[in-house]
């Protein structure tokens, strides 16, 4: 059937555009905005009374793994805010995905893999992960996401950004770079939250910022697009997730270990910040090295699941 109705969006000629009204809290929420852009961290060119409204606002601040929320938390209580945190473990980086928004079998079942010892329960934290992000969709209250620049802050933040997409006008954020840091790490540009002090984040409550509807539609997108790709690595380069394979990290692990035996709490130190675009655990590095074991490219002498006591060297007879 042919529908001859011109559609609603059409422009007719010779007629105005209706346009709706803006809500109240959308008029807001641009002021604060307008507010936010071009200010330095004091604030010196904001009014007292837009100051004081920024400060009264309460958020749930939702941050990427223990050592961020209990930073933040101690900015938090410098502050004097009563304001919540919200705290994400999964290092999104590393491993599948493919399931991480539902039963997450793969997911947990592959944190088992690379911590074996761990007492976590990954199922429980996988659980927890999406009870938490039900709360967030079901809240009332703004939500403050706190970014640096990693693959792991930048996907927890296109995760909460999927889940929240249908509320737009709680979504805020603050992004954090390596300018802000007092000491520059090892791996150049890349930060997360948790290397900033709580002195330093309790800095940035007046930056607060809302995210517009057009940035949360592409990193809702985002989201999705990289949890079909389902590749084992995500890399943060140039302002861009890029999926890789676990070959990526073997041949930096590769070049790294030396042919004789040396400590692998020392090898996987070094392995830890010379991957470009990633800032790897010790869990994930060290699993690596024994699948590397496990393939004879590597060779390991005492106990394979202990990181503190055992060593690593290159397996010279084989041609990698």
């Amino acid at each position: 059937m042919v529908c001859n109705k011109t559609p609603i969006f059409a422009r007719r000629p010779g007629r105005r555009r209706w346009r709706p009204p803006v809500r109240r809290e959308t008029r807001e929420k641009m002021t604060h905005l307008k507010w936010n852009i071009g200010c330095t961290e004091q604030n010196d060119s904001m009014p007292p009374h837009t100051v004081a409204t920024i400060a009264a606002m309460q958020y749930i601040h939702v941050v990427n793994g223990d050592v961020a929320g209990t930073a933040l938390k101690q900015a938090l209580a410098q502050a004097g805010r009563p304001d919540s945190v919200v705290v994400l473990r999964d290092d999104l980086a590393v491993g599948p995905l493919a399931d991480v928004d539902g039963a997450s079998m793969a997911r947990s079942g592959f944190w088992q893999r690379v911590a074996p010892t761990s007492n976590i329960d990954f199922a429980a934290e996988m659980h927890d992960a999406l009870a938490s992000l039900a709360e967030l969709r079901e809240s009332a209250t703004e939500v403050a996401i706190w970014h640096g620049q990693s693959a792991s802050d930048q996907l927890m933040l296109r995760r909460v950004a999927f889940h929240l997409h249908q509320a737009p006008q709680r979504i805020n954020e603050i992004g954090m770079d390596v300018r802000e840091l007092d000491t520059p790490g090892a791996q150049g540009t890349l930060t997360t939250i948790g290397m900033y002090p709580g002195a330093r984040l309790a800095r940035r409550f007046s930056t607060i910022a809302p995210v517009s509807v057009l940035r949360i539609g592409r990193l809702a997108y985002e989201w999705q697009q990289t949890v079909r790709e389902n590749a084992d690595v995500r890399l943060w380069k140039g302002n861009t997730l890029v999926p890789v394979s676990y070959g990526t990290v073997d041949e930096v692990i590769l070049e790294h270990v030396p042919t004789d035996w040396a400590s692998a709490r020392d090898v996987v130190a070094s392995i830890m910040g010379a991957i470009d675009g990633l800032l790897a655990s010790d869990w994930f590095v060290f699993w690596r090295c024994r699948e590397l074991v496990g393939n004879g490219q590597l060779l390991l002498r005492g106990e394979s699941d202990s990181l503190t006591t055992c060593e690593l060297r290159r397996n010279v007879s084989v041609t990698v």
